[in-house]
């Protein structure tokens, strides 16, 4: 990042520094061809930052990522970068919104679940094909044909509406991401359970307990978020829930190669007790210890 980052604390703010008309004082879709003196902002606003150029290879871009554009989700108070590369110019456009938008819509209560705004955009963005790029410009032209519109008491409902979907065709082309990222995911999988395995049989989970995705999200470069997600995608289950099956899975093999007692697995395992360690066993195999050891 450069030494001089401005900060735009409204959408207002923001369209006078790209020489935009506002449309809506909490919304706008703003040009990137546009001529800007900044090459970073910090914007009080969430945002959705697409890079078009063909060329351009930011946002952790892989070699089998699709390149028609690179999308960047960022949450309010980040920087962003605006600036075009030294030889093409920029090319896209800019979608911000500010969260008085989303009062009292359903919107505003689901925004929380759209957990790629919380990845980090330098390697985590999403990179779309030429069709899936046609799909967000024509989201982004249908919030534009509302704010054309003008501003009536409907308004924000219908704009948040049409935010949404935009953002429900990103989670498509996040999951599509996934699969086509297949193989390096099997990698970052692979090395995430081998550190969660390491955490739990180093007596880490009986001195400190249960981690959080913050405890590997450092060594693994990854966001939290993005680990959860990937988790998600791989286990089709939720972090504390992968946690508690490979927790079990540990367990199972101490039994099995080590025979250990229950006693010892608990406390090595940092199950709190005995009872605890064969209850959640149990809920998990379907049977007791005493069944599965026999």
């Amino acid at each position: 990042m450069g030494n001089h980052c401005k900060d735009i604390n409204t959408v207002c703010s923001c369209n006078k520094l790209f020489n935009e008309k506002t449309l809506h004082p909490l919304v706008s879709i703003i040009n990137l061809s546009g001529k800007c003196e900044e090459k970073e902002i910090r914007l009080n606003t969430y945002s959705v930052l697409i890079h078009e150029h063909p060329l351009f290879n930011s946002g952790g871009r892989k070699p089998y990522d699709f390149n028609a554009a690179t999308v960047f989700f960022i949450l309010l108070d980040k920087t962003i970068s605006i600036a075009s590369e030294k030889d093409y110019p920029q090319s896209g456009k800019l979608l911000i919104f500010d969260t008085d938008l989303l009062c009292g819509t359903n919107f505003g209560k689901q925004i929380k679940n759209y957990t790629f705004f919380k990845y980090k955009p330098e390697s985590e963005s999403l990179h779309v094909s030429t069709a899936e790029l046609k799909t967000i410009y024509n989201c982004l032209d249908n919030i534009n044909y509302e704010l054309q519109w003008g501003i009536d008491k409907f308004s924000a409902t219908i704009i948040s509406n049409k935010i949404e979907l935009l953002l429900n065709y990103c989670c498509r082309f996040y999951e599509r991401q996934f699969i086509t990222r297949h193989d390096a995911f099997d990698e970052t999988y692979d090395t995430l359970r081998n550190e969660i395995d390491d955490y739990m049989l180093n007596g880490k989970i009986h001195k400190m307990g249960m981690p959080c995705t913050c405890c590997f999200s450092r060594k693994l470069n990854l966001s939290s978020a993005y680990i959860n997600d990937l988790i998600k995608h791989e286990s089709g289950k939720d972090f504390p829930d992968y946690l508690q099956t490979r927790r079990i899975e540990i367990a199972k093999h101490m039994i099995i190669a080590n025979n250990k007692s229950d006693a010892y697995i608990a406390l090595a395992l940092g199950f709190g007790g005995v009872q605890n360690f064969t209850k959640l066993f149990w809920q998990i195999t379907g049977m007791t210890t005493e069944e599965y050891r026999r």
